[in-house]
Parts: C-alpha cells; sequence; structure tokens
C-alpha cells in the first residue's frame, strides 16, 4: 500500500451511491451526480409511478366523482408515496451520502483509528463498500419489493372491503394492476435499498469499534471523541422523513376512509416516533464496549493523576503550618490547576456509553413526529389551529 492509496481509497468509497442500481442508471444517463440529473430522476420517477395511475384511473371513470367510495385524487395515501416519498428517498442520497463520506473520512484523518490500524480499517471500509454494492443484494432487494407488492395488495388489499380506484370488489382496475407492479415494487426497492445502506453503516461501525482506536477520556462530547459518530445519525433524518410520510399517510387513509380517528390511532403515532429513534441508535450501542472501558481506565488513570495533585496542593498550602510558603494563594496557578483537574475528571464521569448526541435527537424526533402533524387537522379543523396559532403570536 502506497502512502498516496489511503487518501484515494476515501476519496472513491461512498456507501449511497452504488450498487446494480446505479451503475444501470450510470448506462442509461440517468446517474444523479448533478442537480439537474437528480431532478431529471426525480421526474422520470413522477412519469412513471404517479401519473399512469391518473390517466388510468380518469380513463375507468375512478380518479373523481362518486363511482367508487374512494376516487384516486381523494387517497392521500397513493399521492404522500409516489408526490413526495419517492422525491425524498432520492434526494436524501446528497445528504445522507456526504455524512458518511465525511464521518469515514474523519476517523482515519483525526487519528481516533492509530497508524497501527490503519489497514485494519481501510479493509473494513472496503469491504463495506463491496457488500452495499453486491449484485446479490440488490437482486434480493429487487425480489423482496415486489414479493412485497404482490403480497399485500392480492392478500390484504381486499380484506378492507368497499370500492377503490384500485379495485372494485375482489376486481382489480388497471389502475391498480399499474400501482402493484410498477409503482409499489418501485417505492419498497427504495426503501428497503435504504435499509440495506443503514444495515452496512450499522456493520462498518461495528467493525470499527473492534479496533483498537486512540480514545480520549478527557473529550469534551462525552464520547472520548466519537461524539461525531452520534451526530451523523441526522443525516438519516431525511430518510426518516420519507418513512414518518408513508405511515403518516397510510394512518390518514384509515382516518378519512375505514372509519377511524385519531384518537385510535395515537398509540401507534407514539410507538412509531419511538421506535424510529431507537433503531437508528441501534449501530451506535457497538461502541458501548470499548466506551465503558476507556471510561473505567480513564478514572483508574486520571483518578490517580488527581490524587498525586490534590495531595502535592494540600502539602505546600494547607499542611506546611509553620513555614514560609513562597508568593500568595491569591492568584496562583495551582489554584487554577485544581480547577482545570476537577473539569478533566467530571469529563471522564459524565462519559456517556455510546457515542449519543442530543441535537442529533432531536433532529431525529423531528423529522419522525413532523410528516404526524397533518393528522392533527383529521381531529381539529385546520382552521381553528391556525387561529389559535394567530391569537398566540398576537
Amino acid at each position: 500500500m502506497t502512502a498516496d492509496q489511503p487518501a484515494a481509497t476515501a476519496e472513491t468509497i461512498d456507501l449511497v451511491r452504488d450498487g446494480l442500481s446505479y451503475r444501470i442508471a450510470q448506462r442509461m444517463g440517468m446517474a444523479a451526480t448533478t442537480l439537474p440529473r437528480r431532478l431529471l430522476k426525480v421526474a422520470a420517477l413522477f412519469v412513471v409511478t404517479w401519473i399512469p395511475l391518473l390517466l388510468l384511473s380518469l380513463a375507468s371513470g375512478c380518479a373523481v366523482g362518486t363511482a367508487v367510495q374512494v376516487p384516486f385524487l381523494a387517497d392521500p395515501e397513493v399521492h404522500a408515496r409516489f408526490l413526495i416519498v419517492l422525491p425524498l428517498l432520492e434526494l436524501a442520497e446528497v445528504v445522507v451520502g456526504v455524512s458518511l463520506r465525511t464521518q469515514m473520512n474523519h476517523l482515519r484523518e483525526m487519528g481516533i483509528v492509530p497508524e497501527r490500524e490503519r489497514e485494519r480499517y481501510d479493509a473494513a471500509r472496503s469491504d463495506a463498500k463491496a457488500l452495499r454494492g453486491s449484485v446479490w443484494a440488490e437482486g434480493t432487494i429487487l425480489v423482496l419489493a415486489y414479493t412485497m407488492a404482490v403480497v399485500l395488495r392480492l392478500f390484504m388489499g381486499f380484506s378492507e372491503g368497499g370500492s377503490s380506484w384500485e379495485r372494485d370488489g375482489s376486481a382489480i382496475t388497471p389502475a391498480g394492476w399499474w400501482l402493484m407492479l410498477v409503482s409499489l415494487p418501485i417505492l419498497y426497492f427504495f426503501l428497503l435499498r435504504w435499509l440495506w445502506v443503514f444495515v452496512v453503516w450499522g456493520w462498518f461501525l461495528r467493525r470499527v469499534s473492534r479496533l483498537d482506536l486512540a480514545l480520549t477520556p478527557t473529550h469534551p462530547d462525552r464520547a472520548a471523541g466519537l461524539g461525531f459518530v452520534g451526530w451523523g445519525l441526522a443525516g438519516f433524518a431525511t430518510v426518516l422523513v420519507a418513512v414518518s410520510t408513508v405511515f403518516s399517510a397510510a394512518f390518514a387513509d384509515e382516518i378519512l376512509h375505514h372509519g377511524e380517528s385519531l384518537d385510535s390511532l395515537k398509540y401507534h403515532v407514539a410507538v412509531f416516533v419511538v421506535a424510529a429513534v431507537l433503531i437508528l441508535h441501534v449501530p451506535l450501542l457497538t461502541f458501548s464496549g470499548r466506551l465503558a472501558r476507556c471510561r473505567f481506565q480513564g478514572l483508574l488513570e486520571f483518578g490517580a493523576l488527581a490524587w498525586r495533585h490534590d495531595r502535592a496542593f494540600d502539602e505546600k498550602w494547607i499542611r506546611n503550618s509553620g513555614k514560609t510558603v513562597p508568593g500568595s494563594i491569591l492568584g496562583s496557578s495551582d489554584v487554577q490547576s485544581m480547577a482545570d483537574i476537577a473539569t478533566c475528571y467530571e469529563h471522564i464521569n459524565d462519559m456517556r456509553l455510546i457515542p449519543f448526541d442530543s441535537k442529533a435527537l432531536a433532529v431525529v424526533a423531528l423529522a419522525a413526529m413532523c410528516p404526524m402533524l397533518p393528522l392533527i387537522g383529521t381531529a381539529v379543523p385546520l382552521r381553528e389551529i391556525f387561529m389559535k396559532l394567530g391569537e398566540l403570536l398576537i
């Protein structure tokens, strides 16, 4: 391995823009490497997934009116999925890609991965890239996406009864067939691919946690220098907004068309938000053992240092009775050093057992909750909500 090789490796590894689907998009000229191409890809997804559903629903008379109980334009779930969720999942590549690349490079460059562990770290990074870009992985994701679309629509879709733009009794409409065979598989493929990216990232962090890392127990981030990994979770907020929108739209459909109420679904919303936050933090648990050992070792070593320092201070300024102490204690650097020692010890004592970041937690929680807020409009008229907000602002 040459001296220039690590830097080159750091530049080329990308856990987001990889895999069979990305290589196919490159050959078709649809790889989203620039903003115009990314917008073109979003438009293409819109044309393939939503437009045919609209046209087929119009052709069959199910887009508006009372021909069916749930016309196409009155279905919040289908519009949220293909007009909001898919664009968000595509645009999230920018944020998450930059976040993961920055964290991988920072781990190596800042010195947390010492020189003796560079080779193992580079191997872990290369293995993560190979795992992410595996043809078998994306092939499995594609099969799962189609299986989910067919199973959910054929075996679960009819249990709700009634008629809608996608089915009339036991008969699937042309729009329903397009939804099942084209639109939903694309949506599920995007969702499952993002899940795979998250799993690969968690696997990579586990490999990193097994290295002999150069952690600093006195680091002010309370995570021995790994605090930026906790903040990095905020990069997944865009993906979480998209996933939350899927659930929010499903809840809205239950409320508007199937007799449910916000009160009956409030526990579902709470469980989703809590589960989403906890699942995103699971990969950080892999550092808990190493951080616990770092904290314990730091308390022992720094405790011994603090004891020697305090003992010397006591001998010099307190137990030196009957003797002349050179200088005055007022303004003495000895007193300042006591405060510095205490601050460092508090940093070690307050160390977290995972690289948790409270600001990232707030971002993730808001990302999970914000798409749920429109559900309030099903229980309280939006006009009343805005009037109440206006009264608070005046």
